[in-house]
């Protein structure tokens, strides 16, 4: 993986997020897909999941980080997110510690696409710096497979918004 796509992903998003919000640009969530694929932290490409239900998920490869409630609820309907916000420890140690927390797109029953913008493009700046500058299997050893799950669900879902 180039290591500068996450981060110039993210960057992009970063300066267009309002365009995208007023459908003035649109986002390529196929790139996103990709990108988060090419980490390999979920065991099928991203886009297999929107039709899992949450059970399946849930016994299968959920690091338990994400609330899922409805067990037979396909995940593209999944409202919670996890946002990838912070990460310390040492590269030299290979001691990566990623920090999450919840974000809802569907607040008060109505989506807001800038949540979900905001998520992916956060997400991949986090992310991004961490790939730069350690080896891939410090990532894949440390990111929660529900993150990952979560930035694919919120590009699923801001693709949905710009039909």
């Amino acid at each position: 993986m180039e290591t500068k796509t996450l981060s110039q992903l993210a960057d992009w998003l970063e300066e267009n997020s309002l365009k995208i919000s007023s459908r003035e640009e649109y986002l390529d969530v196929q790139k996103v897909y990709e990108l988060l694929d090419e980490l390999a932290i979920l065991r099928q490409p991203v886009q297999n999941y929107f039709e899992m239900t949450e059970k399946n998920y849930y016994e299968n490869e959920s690091d338990h980080r994400l609330t899922l409630q409805h067990k037979n609820q396909v995940l593209r309907q999944l409202q919670d997110r996890i946002l990838v916000n912070h990460v310390d420890g040492s590269f030299i140690k290979s001691e990566i510690n990623f920090d999450y927390n919840h974000e809802n797109p569907y607040r008060e029953g109505t989506y807001n696409v800038q949540t979900d913008l905001h998520l992916i493009e956060y997400a991949l700046e986090v992310i991004g710096a961490v790939v730069a500058n350690t080896i891939k299997s410090d990532v894949r050893n440390n990111l929660s497979p529900d993150a990952v799950l979560s930035i694919a669900l919120a590009a699923q879902a801001v693709a949905q918004w710009q039909k």
